[in-house]
């Protein structure tokens, strides 16, 4: 410690006779600035640890400076530093951490910084997970924590901690409670759709990609672009053609996402038309853009998809075909293995409910006998699911008014030049957005069914 600095115990007396909002404020925060950084990793003479004097529920926002600049100078995971995070963020005040939001954001960074060194990413996830429950005014709050832990979920693959808080619709988007901003928006939904593709929930991911989209702009973001080119392949993967963008979207952003995403339109053209050969042709022709955009593992999704498609197609005419025949109508009988293809995702359909049909090998080769749905949808289940579905999409259209108008005032929404496209149209700064997260994550071979 310097000469001129209170002793150890003045400071952790003046930490503890400080615990309520106006006194952390007024007295608290402006003491513990002008400490020095060496204060928050130092012993005392006796070699005693000034945090173990503190509560992390009674002292959280003091507590919160100890372990920023621990977390920021250990290089790994200990055992006495996790047990002293995990302690904090199972117990913390959350009033007295949005205190101090900035050293909030700097604590969850360094621990996904001491994981990753760790070449352990997933350490960090229930922490940060727990962190934001603790941060929250309501759970369908947004906070500063949200994407980072949706981008280390992705980065260690582990996405147990964060689906409860991805299912929980964002409703509340208040820069003065949380200090999120623009960006924050933006890439909390990007990262939500691809966790909801990598797991296979298309109409989530759909919906999330929608929203980083649709968020109010002046002009194009980066982040927006590259969620517009998945929001494209996950509604194919979900609908079989993409809806069109919702009527708020700026005009602007429609304007550069038709510039920049030309290639991935055509797809989409080629795809609703159904014909495998056709959507062959177009896939070849962007599969080097699409790798390059770690999206080509959910455009070879996309191609059995439409197989599915093509099949369900079939329901609606025929009553009994041969898997041959069925073979040949989806643009497969060329494949040498594509009528034991076929048969298997007639059988995946049938498990998942996709189809209702029965398969026969007493002819040779086969023959699929398609059913009626046994369900008739005229049960009070369904209509209880309805009036369900009704008032959820009224109490999302309230949150996204709010939403907008909250969006539209952060600082960043007016800076053009702050994460945002240049005048001829280049990412500014995408290594920062860690848009393709160094993979594909959707390459695997698994099938959709």
């Amino acid at each position: 410690m310097a000469p001129n600095e209170p002793t150890f115990d003045e400071i952790i007396s003046k930490i503890q006779s400080c615990s309520d909002t106006a006194a952390i404020t007024k007295t608290l925060a402006p003491f513990l600035n002008n400490l020095s950084e060496q204060f928050f990793s130092a012993r005392s003479q006796d070699q005693a640890d000034p945090v173990d004097a503190l509560s992390p529920a009674v002292h959280s926002f003091a507590y919160l400076h100890f372990l920023v600049y621990r977390c920021k100078a250990s290089h790994g995971f200990h055992p006495a530093l996790l047990e002293k995070v995990w302690a904090f963020v199972t117990t913390c005040d959350g009033e007295q951490v949005r205190l101090a939001s900035d050293k909030a954001l700097s604590f969850a960074e360094a621990l996904v910084n001491m994981a990753t060194e760790s070449q352990q990413p997933i350490i960090a996830i229930r922490p940060l997970a727990t962190f934001i429950q603790r941060l929250q005014i309501s759970p369908g709050q947004l906070t500063m924590i949200h994407p980072l832990l949706a981008k280390t979920c992705l980065l260690a693959q582990s996405f147990k901690d964060i689906v409860p808080i991805l299912d929980s619709d964002i409703s509340d988007v208040n820069p003065v409670q949380t200090h999120i901003n623009y960006k924050d928006f933006l890439l909390y939904h990007y990262y939500g759709g691809m966790i909801y593709a990598y797991l296979k929930k298309f109409d989530r991911a759909v919906e999330f990609f929608k929203l980083a989209v649709s968020a109010p702009a002046e002009v194009a973001s980066a982040i927006q672009v590259e969620a517009y080119k998945k929001y494209i392949l996950t509604s194919l993967l979900h609908y079989g053609k993409v809806p069109v963008l919702p009527k708020y979207t700026a005009t602007s952003v429609q304007r550069c996402l038709k510039m920049q995403c030309g290639p991935y339109s055509d797809f989409a053209m080629a795809y609703e038309k159904k014909s495998n050969i056709v959507i062959k042709t177009e896939l070849e022709k962007i599969k080097t853009l699409l790798i390059r955009d770690k999206n080509y593992g959910l455009a070879k999704q996309c191609m059995e998809a439409l197989h599915r498609r093509n099949i369900q197609d079939l329901t609606r005419t025929y009553l009994t075909l041969s898997i041959e025949d069925i073979t040949s109508f989806i643009g497969l009988g060329s494949e040498p293995e594509g009528a034991r293809r076929v048969e298997g995702i007639i059988v995946r359909m049938i498990e998942s409910g996709a189809v209702f049909a029965t398969i026969s090998h007493e002819h040779a080769g086969g023959m699929v006998s398609f059913l009626d749905d046994p369900n008739h949808h005229n049960n009070t289940g369904t209509m209880d699911m309805i009036n369900s579905q009704i008032q959820k999409a009224t109490a999302i259209t309230s949150s996204l008014v709010a939403m907008d108008q909250a969006i539209s005032s952060m600082p960043a929404f007016f800076n053009r030049g702050s994460q945002l496209w240049d005048r001829v149209g280049v990412p500014t700064d995408e290594a920062d957005y860690g848009m393709h997260m160094g993979y594909d994550a959707y390459a695997d071979e698994e099938s959709l069914f």
